[in-house]
């Protein structure tokens, strides 16, 4: 099998020729293997949902001693390091140990990710016969997962072990701080650069021999500053005096005066550029507006106005997409631009929903890889996945394919197949501009069959018109669906259905806007007719 993007050749087909497997790609047919499916991981138990979660700790996990489970996002650049790590540590495992694995990036994991507290990829949980025991916060090598695994109460002491002694040494040329010498230290300091940090932290391991070289040349060069690094372990407090809320935190002081913070400078030679000329880092740009922000005729959905705005649209096409996802943000304009072609279509609309804020939306029409398309036909009538191209002519072109935009049968119904008496002329795309422009005032009615509202008016509209005729009143009605005719919704800027308008000779008279009685209309007609006779 061979698979073509856009018009052409991409790849040949290299998966498992199943359904499962064919759906995965074909979502992302440029994306990455999923693990599960992945030959060389069949020794990891794969979790798909919450519910074999929970079946696997009551009844996988419950029949071995020891077993851990790696919550994951596809996406996560540590997560696709430790997979091959992972992978191995349960090979040599098998027997002894069960390593399981669950992506809680799908939209329908998210309350997995909130029960467990998931904030941060990947994170490893421990279990004994089913039991939550405690994280596993050690290296993501195969050999200190089997270590763990095999003795976790003697892993977790050596890397406590490891931790005290990595602390850095108190004869190096960076000046060690606590809450006692902070402020006396740094008050006659012109230019101090200080890091809070914690002695586990992968980062701050990797900051400290780039400080600790910057404080070597600016005591060998005579630099006017110095290089400081703070604990925040042993001394809370100045964690919590300066706000410090990750590590390594690094923070700029003048004179023992907290100026900003300098989280730019953690090489060696940026260390030293910045203590010669400390300059305050540009600010982060400002956040992505959302998509729904945006001003554009797409239309953004939820739970909430899903159904409702769907079931009124005969075609639509729906971006089920992610705010972070690559492939959405370039698909992104294009569907914007195609949208834009269908700005005035009554019953055309492109549509959005932002799945990591509606997930449930999502989980309940099967997105798993984004972004994902749907077309949808008055929301339930027909639904099917939309896998053409993603350019605009692409979407224009699949709406073309789906919608008729020329007069047919149906258009042209008698009054009374419509619902409508005799005395009620329908109308089209083929005679409208005829009827607008006749010296005859015209009262219509745009309607849609699908339109309850419509219905519910069609009986007033017949009595009215066949009172018009008994009274000999110059003004004709007529109706016009407009679902089905879009060259007179579009004529006539129809937005909302049931809509009445009065025209005559070719101008719209007026739009009437009172109530849906026959008196009312009656009245409305009369009064207009009279006009238009004195005129004439």
């Amino acid at each position: 099998m061979k698979h073509y993007k856009d018009g052409e050749y991409h790849k040949d087909y290299d998966r498992n020729e199943s359904s499962y497997s064919l759906s995965n790609f074909l979502r992302d047919p440029t994306g990455d293997l999923p693990w599960d499916e992945d030959p060389t991981a069949t020794d990891i138990f794969h979790l798909q949902d919450g519910e074999a979660l929970n079946k696997f700790l009551k009844k996988g996990a419950g029949a071995y001693k020891k077993s851990m489970i790696m919550f994951y996002a596809p996406w996560c650049g540590y997560c696709k390091t430790m997979k091959p790590e992972y992978v191995n540590a349960a090979a040599e495992l098998k027997g002894e140990s069960l390593l399981a694995a669950i992506d809680v990036s799908k939209p329908g994991n998210s309350k997995v990710r909130q029960l467990y507290n998931i904030t941060g990829f990947p994170t490893l949980l421990y279990y004994e016969k089913g039991q939550y025991k405690l994280p596993y916060n050690g290296e993501n090598k195969k050999q200190a997962i089997i270590d763990f695994m095999r003795d976790p109460t003697s892993a977790m002491q050596q890397k406590k072990k490891e931790v005290v002694d990595e602390s850095w040494p108190e004869d190096s040329d960076v000046v060690h701080l606590t809450v006692a010498n902070f402020d006396e230290t740094l008050t006659n300091v012109k230019n101090a650069l200080v890091v809070f940090y914690a002695p586990w932290c992968g980062h701050c391991k990797r900051i400290k021999p780039e400080f600790e070289k910057a404080a070597k040349r600016i005591k060998s060069e005579k630099i006017d500053g110095i290089l400081a690094a703070v604990d925040a372990t042993k001394q809370p407090d100045l964690a919590s005096r300066f706000g410090v809320k990750g590590y390594p935190t690094l923070k700029y002081f003048s004179k023992g005066e907290y100026k900003f913070d300098a989280s730019h400078a953690r090489q060696e030679d940026q260390i030293i550029s910045f203590i010669k000329d400390p300059q305050e880092p540009p600010p982060p740009p400002p956040p992505e507006k959302p998509w729904s922000e945006e001003e554009s005729p797409v239309r953004h959905l939820d739970t909430s106005t899903f159904r409702n705005t769907l079931r009124k649209i005969k075609h639509a096409i729906v971006m089920f997409y992610a705010p972070w996802c690559g492939h959405c943000k370039s698909t992104k304009p294009e569907f914007v631009k195609a949208a834009e072609k269908f700005a005035d279509e009554l019953l055309v609309a492109f549509g959005a929903v932002d799945c990591t804020a509606d997930q449930e939306l999502c989980a309940n029409y099967g997105v798993r890889g984004y972004p994902t398309i749907k077309y949808f036909n008055f929301y339930d009538k027909a639904v099917k996945d939309y896998t053409g191209g993603r350019k605009e002519g692409d979407f224009v072109n699949f709406i073309h394919s789906q919608a008729d935009f020329h007069p047919t049968a149906q258009k042209e119904l008698t009054a009374q197949q419509s619902g409508f008496g005799l005395n009620v002329v329908m109308t089209s795309d083929v005679d409208f501009e005829q009827v607008m422009k006749s010296s005859t005032p015209s009262f219509i009615m745009f309607f849609a069959s699908w339109c309850s509202h419509c219905m519910d008016a069609k009986p007033q509209v017949n009595l009215l018109a066949d009172k018009l005729k008994a009274e000999d009143i110059p003004v004709k009605v007529y109706a016009v669906d407009a679902s089905q005719n879009q060259k007179v919704a579009d004529l006539a800027g129809i937005q909302t259905l049931p809509t009445f308008k009065l025209y005559t000779s070719g101008q719209l008279i007026a739009n009437y806007e009172g109530g849906r009685t026959l008196d009312e209309m009656y009245e409305f007609c009369r009064s207009y007719a009279g006009k238009v006779k004195d005129e004439l």
